[in-house]
């Protein structure tokens, strides 16, 4: 059981630079403003010169609109019937308030300090942040099976309500789950371990 946990502790999505990229451009990958802001210091980028804050700002603005346009092309290939009949933009709209969240806790809970000092219950209280908006995502893709077999009976997506008990139940589950995760696991989340040499750089 302890190598398991272990493994878990030590896999990382940024090993693995497709899937990391598309969670990264989907909003559900930690922001990388820390490494931003170093990158920019070293090739002297017109980043450097602003604060931390300002770093993030654009980094949300950019990913927001990634995914603005790929709700655009989604909606015109579906048409705007079925759109709005699935209601894809709710996921949508979704997607954007819990990546602009998870990144405002992120800069909130690292921004400070460097984070191997950051305390445990602000690592607890980030993560449980995170969990819980990667809950209500997660409800998203538990409804699927229930709007393909209404479509299949050829029923309205959403008429008896069982797809939104779907939803409830399961982002519910995962938010528990996510907070006992949150409590148990220790590690640093993806773009902390470079914090430290952003102060050496704000220092400069």
């Amino acid at each position: 059981m302890r190598n398991i946990m272990e493994s878990i502790r030590a896999y990382r999505f940024d090993n693995h630079f497709l899937t990391y990229t598309v969670l990264y451009f989907l909003l559900l990958a930690p922001p990388r403003a820390f490494q931003i802001k170093i990158n920019e210091h070293a090739s002297g980028g017109e980043l450097a010169k602003f604060p931390t804050y300002f770093v993030v700002a654009v980094e949300l603005i950019v990913r927001i609109a990634v995914v603005l346009i790929l709700a655009a092309l989604v909606e015109s290939s579906m048409g705007n019937t079925l759109y709005e009949t699935y209601r894809i933009d709710v996921f949508f709209v979704s997607l954007v308030v819990v990546g602009t969240v998870h990144s405002a806790a992120f800069y909130l809970a690292f921004n400070n300090q460097p984070a191997h000092q950051v305390n445990q219950l602000t690592l607890f209280l980030y993560r449980c942040v995170r969990n819980c908006g990667y809950a209500i995502l997660s409800g998203f893709v538990s409804i699927i099976p229930v709007l393909i077999w209404n479509w299949d009976h050829e029923l309205a997506p959403y008429t008896d309500g069982f797809a939104f008990k779907v939803y409830l139940v399961t982002a519910a589950s995962m938010a528990l789950i996510g907070i006992i995760e949150a409590k148990v696991m220790n590690r640093k989340p993806l773009g902390t371990e470079l914090k430290h040499t952003v102060f050496s750089i704000q220092s400069t």
